[in-house]
Parts: C-alpha cells; structure tokens; sequence
C-alpha cells in the first residue's frame, strides 16, 4: 500500500509538472511558434516597427525572423513566399509604400497561415487582419491645428513622401487638405517633388518650393522626417521666421522641438513601438483560436506644446 501510495504521489507530481512547465517556471505557454517579419524598408520608424515586432514576439518565446527587401516590391513578395514556403505559424507584413500582393496573400491563405499586416493596409482585402494608424484623421488634426493657429489663413506647402499610390501619405495630404479647404482662406501649393520620407528629400523639396514662393506661412510634411529637412532648409534661406513646421509620426525629435517652442509646432502620435506590440497581440490571439478583431485602428491623437510632455520619449524607435 505504501509503495502504490508513493507511485500515485509520482505520478501526480509528474502531472503537476507538465501542466506547468512554460508557465510556472517562468517559460511563456506559446513557446516554439515561428513568425515571419517582412519589411518593405527599414529606417526610423519602420525599423522602430520591425524591432517592437521581433520583441514582443521573443517576449512571448517566439522566434521572429525579419527581413528587410531594402524598398524592392519584388523582394518583399519573394519574403513572403519564402516564410510560407518555410511554414511559419504566422506572417506580420510592414508594407510601408508598397500597395498590393494579392498572389503571396492567396498563397498564405491557401497554406492556412495567418498574416497580419501593420501600419499599411494593402488594397486586397486578402489579409487575416490589420493593425494600424487612421492616417486621415491624423492629417484632419493638423490641419484644424494650422486653420487654429492662422485665423486668417495664409499660404501653406505640403509636402509628400510618395511613391504616388501610396495611401499612408495620401490619405494624411487628405486630411490636411480638408481642413484647409473647409476654412476657405487658405492657398495650398503641393511640392511636386516626392521627397521619400527622408530628412534629405524634404530639405530638397522645400528648397524648391522657396525659390518658387516669396511667403509661406506654414509647411505640412507627411513624417517628421521631412519636416527637420524643410525645417534647415528655411532656416538656410534665412526664413525661419516666416513659417511654421507641422508633421506625423511622434517621433521623440519632433516632440522634443516642439517642447523647446521654436517653429516646429505639431505632429500626430504614431507610435511604431505601440502598433507592432498590438500587431503581435493580435496573431497571439490568432494563433490561440481566440476572438480578435479584424481592423485595430490606434488612437492617434495630435501633439503640441499643449501635451508634448506627456509623449515625451514615447516616439523612440531603436
């Protein structure tokens, strides 16, 4: 009797044991799962993307394999393919500027293999789900922010990361546009350079929009990034005075000029590091068999000197 009461202690500690373990011990429960990460580019915020995803994943004990196609569509389908061919339990995509793949969305449906796309939403409707930004409505604060601060109106240059089709930069143009047009007074003149989302491109183009126009009031650039570039470039031409700078992103820079109170005034909050935690959230869920919701729209609110302190460090992307 002792001996089979010691055998039935075992075998219930051993019971013990394998329910907890990866629990218990301080191991995550999801542990072994394999997640593909595909970057259409990387710099700034889409690195701050790709990091925030590689860490919330290996938060969970997964392994998170990143690529980076360097801007190339063709690389970034090749990707894709690749993580399917590879059999991932999961694919989380950051498109950037890139539009559509319907063929390697069909192939990771077809493969039973769950993608969840963040920051861009393709035009295929071929996706498990999206995590993301509303990137009219962040375009729309700034413009009523501007409409705000110049009563009167005035002349305002906008200018644009591209490529053409891409919707994160139209759909935030949008917003502005709206804005401006709707209090009446304003003169919008669009750069008809893209500047490519960089600090460079945005100094070139707002070089060229000062040659071509003797007063502007206040520029409008669809990243942050491209605002510090048309920002030096006023500041070359001995302008500085003359404008105001707005952007989108939150990154920590703009935050900390806009707490510094020159001529930067405002940006839409953003956060890389906050969409692609979610974006890893939502394949958790996904993958568990538990409810999600399709379409996750961030709360992106607009960043001034009036709540600057408060996103204070929250747009550090490493």
């Amino acid at each position: 009797m002792k001996f089979k009461k010691m055998v039935s202690i075992v075998l219930v500690a051993l019971l013990f044991l394998s329910l907890t373990a990866g629990c218990g011990n301080g191991e995550p429960a999801d542990e072994g799962i394999v997640i593909g990460m595909a970057n259409l580019a990387l710099g700034d915020y889409f690195t701050g993307m790709r990091n925030a995803v590689v860490n919330a994943g290996e938060d969970r004990g997964w392994t998170v394999h990143a690529t980076n196609a360097d801007g190339d569509d063709a690389q970034l389908v090749d990707h894709v393919e690749n993580f399917i061919a590879q059999g991932v339990d999961g694919i989380i995509i950051s498109g950037a500027w890139f539009n559509d793949i319907p063929a390697a969305l069909d192939a990771a449906e077809a493969a039973n293999i769950p993608v969840v796309l963040v920051d861009r939403m393709f035009d295929s409707q071929n996706f498990t789900a999206w995590v993301g930004p509303d990137n009219e409505f962040m375009g729309h604060q700034i413009g009523e922010y501007i409409v705000s601060q110049l009563p009167e109106g005035g002349t305002a240059v906008i200018i644009r990361g591209g490529p053409p089709e891409n919707t994160i930069g139209l759909n935030r143009t949008a917003g502005v546009t709206r804005a401006l047009t709707d209090a009446g007074n304003f003169t919008i003149e669009v750069s008809p350079d893209f500047a490519g989302w960089s600090t460079d491109g945005g100094k070139t183009a707002m070089e060229n929009m000062l040659a071509r126009f003797p007063h502007i009031d206040v520029v409008f650039t669809e990243n942050d990034s491209m605002a510090f570039g048309a920002q030096s470039a006023a500041e070359d031409a001995g302008r500085s005075d003359e404008m105001f700078f707005t952007g989108i992103d939150g990154a920590n820079p703009a935050i900390l000029a806009i707490l510094e109170g020159g001529n930067f005034k405002a940006t839409g909050h953003n956060d890389a590091n906050v969409i692609g935690a979610e974006g890893v959230a939502v394949m958790a869920r996904i993958l568990a068999g538990e409810s999600f919701e399709r379409i996750t729209v961030m709360y992106s609110p607009i960043i001034t000197i009036d709540n600057a302190e408060n996103f204070r460090n929250a747009g550090i992307w490493e």
